[in-house]
């Protein structure tokens, strides 16, 4: 039976039952008191307007006892109580009544009646109870439907916003190589030492370093997102750090009024020097990009409430409402015309507040909308002693130069001739090898001192297996071993340090450091143990 039916058995039976209690005046009685119908009976003695009236208003007070204990007997024994579609109910009849409007004496209804009306209450609320287990069922269904309606909005968000995000990178990787090319086209043809091949050099110089920040801004944000970054915390003057950084950069905002203004008095904060001059740095590159030629930059450094407070503000472009409110998620692009004339990933103000957050600081922008500048404020705990740092000793002088003997083993064959001409041209015997095992042999008849050896090595031997067998073996296990790869992850630092690499290098290395840790790694390297 369906609860439609259910419900047609309860009003026929109700109907019925209140016909046939003829003189018997009858009530269907809410549990909150409330008369729900009352039969014809009742109505005569009580009148027309008692449906919907208080029980409580048509009972003689010294009667309420009487009537309490006949009700929560009935409900006790569920023989007057059943459940209605408004809720529950009880059934009461009236055997004696007074004007002006008091029930005296109140009772069962006859048993025949009674006894078919709660067979039909019975039926109706199995089916009652059924309806609500299926409209749980369809709630939690819809539940359902709507999670996975907000999951697949929230994939087609992030495959729209990954689709994006490979056209900006694409453009951004393709843009620095067509300067690069035709840079390297000028030098082919341009006499040497000449005005053109300085400055195609200088191009080459600035284009490559464009690529490798690109890289490096996308690992770091990896990094942070990860919670992979550890900051190497000592006492930093931070207005040194602003002065230097801005000192870096200032070719960068030629063209603007840039003014730095970080006060006489050291300022010093509990940080990683090195990050938080990447923060300093990308908050310039964010102002140049978005400042036109005539524009104005400004670095100011102070006291805010016991913190430190660098602002870096300009006269650029300004911030929509809208971006400001995702101004320091990855990826987000404030520039979304088609010739990203002032490119970028969208990754340097997330990775300003990566950093920010690591130190326990707090970053904040305001701009006044479109066309009206813009104000970045970043605010770092100060150390908790402020008296003046110890100056670090004198570092020794750096030994004179030395000529080594370093091995190569890289299978881009590019990568390794080039590298092997920038060792030679700086005075260093280089051996070359394309694969492990290769590198293997040639080690044991060169006697390198240095070996630079690429992780993702072809034919079945990689950079970790060739570290593993200069280990094992005798006379190879005292030579210095540094990973030069494009695995420049942080777990891709660890896991060469525990296959026996001593040092690791991401691609493109810096040449000046590289050329400086050839001329000054020590000859020979104490034996150690490494896993087999």
């Amino acid at each position: 039976m369906t609860s439609a039916e259910a419900l047609r058995e309860w009003s026929d039976a109700l109907a019925r039952f209140f016909a046939e209690s003829g003189s018997v005046a009858a009530l269907l009685v809410s549990t909150d008191g409330k008369v729900l119908q009352a039969n014809a009976a009742f109505r005569r003695m009580a009148g027309e307007g008692v449906q919907g009236a208080a029980l409580a208003d048509l009972v003689q007070p010294e009667s309420l006892p009487a009537l309490e204990l006949l009700v929560r007997g009935g409900l006790a024994a569920q023989r007057l109580s059943f459940k209605t579609p408004r809720g529950g109910a009880f059934l009461l009849t009236c055997r004696a009544y007074q004007k002006p409007g008091r029930l005296l004496v109140v009772g069962e209804a006859p048993s025949l009646s009674e006894s078919e009306l709660l067979r039909a209450m019975s039926r109706l609320n199995a089916e009652v109870g059924n309806l609500g287990r299926d409209l749980e069922r369809k709630n939690r269904e819809l539940r359902e439907a709507l999670d996975e309606h907000r999951r697949a909005d929230e994939l087609r968000e992030a495959s729209r916003r990954k689709d994006e995000f490979l056209a900006v990178l694409s453009h951004e990787l393709r843009n620095p190589l067509t300067p690069i090319q035709n840079g390297l086209y000028l030098l082919e043809r341009a006499p040497p030492g000449s005005d053109r091949a300085r400055r195609a050099r200088e191009v080459v110089g600035r284009q490559v370093g464009h690529l490798a920040r690109l890289v490096d801004d996308l690992l770091d944000v990896t990094r942070v997102a990860r919670g992979k970054i550890h900051l190497r915390r000592s006492r930093v003057d931070l207005g040194e750090v602003v002065r230097k950084t801005s000192e870096d950069l200032r070719s960068l905002l030629s063209g603007r009024a840039f003014r730095v203004d970080v006060g006489a008095q050291p300022l010093w904060v509990e940080g990683d020097a090195t990050r938080l001059a990447q923060v300093v740095g990308n908050l310039l590159n964010n102002a140049a990009k978005f400042t036109p030629q005539g524009g104005a930059v400004r670095v100011t450094l102070g006291r805010l409430e016991g913190r430190a407070r660098l602002e870096v503000e300009d006269t650029g472009i300004g911030i929509s409402a809208h971006d400001q409110e995702h101004l320091f998620e990855p990826f987000a692009q404030a520039d979304r015309s088609l010739d990203r004339s002032r490119g970028g990933l969208g990754l340097g103000l997330a990775l300003v507040k990566g950093i920010v957050d690591l130190h326990g600081g707090q970053i904040r922008a305001h701009s006044a909308g479109a066309g009206r500048g813009a104000k970045l404020t970043v605010l770092l705990p100060l150390a908790v002693h402020v008296e003046a740092a110890v100056e670090p000793a004198t570092a020794q002088a750096a030994p004179g130069h030395a000529q080594r003997r370093v091995l190569i083993i890289e299978d881009n064959r590019d990568t390794a001739q080039s590298l092997a001409q920038v060792l030679e041209i700086a005075g260093h015997r280089v051996s070359v090898a394309y694969v492990g095992a290769a590198g293997l042999a040639q080690a044991r008849e060169f006697h390198p001192e240095i070996v630079l050896c690429d992780i993702g090595l072809p034919e079945g031997m990689d950079g970790y297996a060739v570290a593993r067998a200069f280990r094992r073996d005798a006379s190879l296990h005292s030579i210095r071993l540094v990973a030069l790869t494009g695995y420049a992850l942080q777990e891709d630092h660890a896991r060469a340090l525990r296959a026996g690499f001593d040092e690791h290098i991401g691609k493109p290395p810096d040449l000046g450091s590289l050329l400086r840790m050839i001329e000054r790694a020590p000859a020979h390297l104490p034996r150690r143990a490494f896993p087999a």
